[in-house]
């Protein structure tokens, strides 16, 4: 996310988004009541006399929209801001219409809230900050099997599975020639994606010895995509073996203060401490909010879900007193593992300084 100008008096941010990661962030900062300036394009109906059928022109044109509804559409790489024209740059838009705005890479937009909140202002600084880190994927790798994923600022993205039937070791003479075969067709599956996604490390996971082969495989073969590789143990594969390697904190190993590996071992932690039942951890509005009001919380765990219901303002000043009493406020992505688990606490969870009962 690129932020080009900010107009405090006014209420204005003009940004740029850059990334998938960006749109997801526009979705969350984005609120029903916001006006939303782009450059879009508008039907225009044009008749030219009474005899001849009603012709639609497209044409180009700069909208300011109210937003009423807005739609985060994540395989067409569109948000999608709808409400009526408040704003047009031509005289023959009429103000009051409803138009669709669909914010997509490279989009340059400008929001204008009547009060920047600070949850918006922290989401629009992580986005700033999260284009200047590293992207990470992960492949955990077994006997002919291998699953993908990217690691985004919203959740795990999982990408492709690739299937070998490589047979038993003992009977199968052509095993060798089929497992390179396999393991170049995870190499170039890798290089596509690091080349189409900008990806600069990719964490190699298993639970066996195919991952050692494969990165040994990578040197001979692939030297380039071998230098971005690190290698890191998972007890079973697939997707449950992709959250593994996450919760072991290699993701962060690999770059800092990444979102998604953060927000899973907070999640992680709140329910050992609920295992545990040591009094340290709260869940469900009832119990945060009585552990909010003792000054008890230290991190607070919001499913980025309820800042877009009907309580949303009643979340929001529970948000505002934990940063008040020096706690921390993380919103977790219901697009992850993470945030099923929160979503099935009731979507609020914390993390205590002190026992309140």
């Amino acid at each position: 996310m690129q932020i080009i100008h900010q107009d405090v008096k006014e209420g204005k941010i003009k940004v740029k988004a850059e990334t998938l990661d960006d749109l997801w962030h526009l979705y969350h900062i984005i609120d029903p009541g916001d006006v939303v300036y782009a450059k879009t394009l508008r039907k225009q109906s044009q008749r030219s006399d009474s005899l001849r059928a009603e012709k639609v022109e497209v044409i180009p044109v700069f909208l300011g929209v109210r937003a009423e509804k807005i739609n985060f559409h994540k395989f067409a790489n569109q948000v999608r801001v709808t409400g009526p024209i408040v704003y047009a740059s031509r005289d023959d838009v009429p103000l009051g219409k409803y138009h669709t705005i669909a914010i997509e890479e490279g989009t340059v937009v400008t929001l204008q809230k009547p009060r920047w909140k600070e949850h918006h202002i922290e989401r629009l600084k992580e986005a700033v900050e999260a284009s200047k880190r590293a992207r990470v994927m992960i492949v955990v790798i077994d006997d002919g099997e291998a699953d993908m994923a990217i690691i985004r600022e919203y959740g795990v993205e999982i990408l492709k599975g690739i299937r070998y039937n490589l047979g038993g070791k003992r009977y199968n003479t052509n095993r060798e020639s089929e497992e390179k075969k396999f393991f170049h067709d995870v190499a170039k599956s890798m290089e596509e994606i690091i080349s189409r996604e900008g990806i600069e490390r990719a964490i190699v996971a298993g639970p066996g010895f195919v991952k050692e082969d494969f990165y040994k495989f990578l040197r001979e073969n692939y030297p380039e995509l071998a230098k971005k590789v690190v290698i890191e143990d998972t007890s079973v594969t697939g997707r449950t073996g992709i959250y593994e390697v996450i919760r072991r904190g290699t993701v962060d190993k690999v770059y800092h203060e990444n979102r998604v590996a953060k927000e899973v071992q907070l999640v992680e932690k709140v329910l050992e401490n609920i295992a545990k039942n040591n009094g340290l951890a709260a869940y469900g509005f009832r119990e945060v909010e009585e552990a909010v009001n003792y000054g008890a919380v230290e991190t607070l765990l919001v499913l980025d879900e309820l800042l877009k219901g009907e309580h949303r303002e009643k979340i929001e000043e529970l948000m505002d007193a934990v940063r008040y009493s020096r706690g921390e406020v993380v919103v977790v992505s219901s697009e992850h593992e993470g945030g099923d688990k929160l979503k099935a606490l009731g979507g609020l969870a914390a993390l205590l300084r002190f026992r309140i009962r």
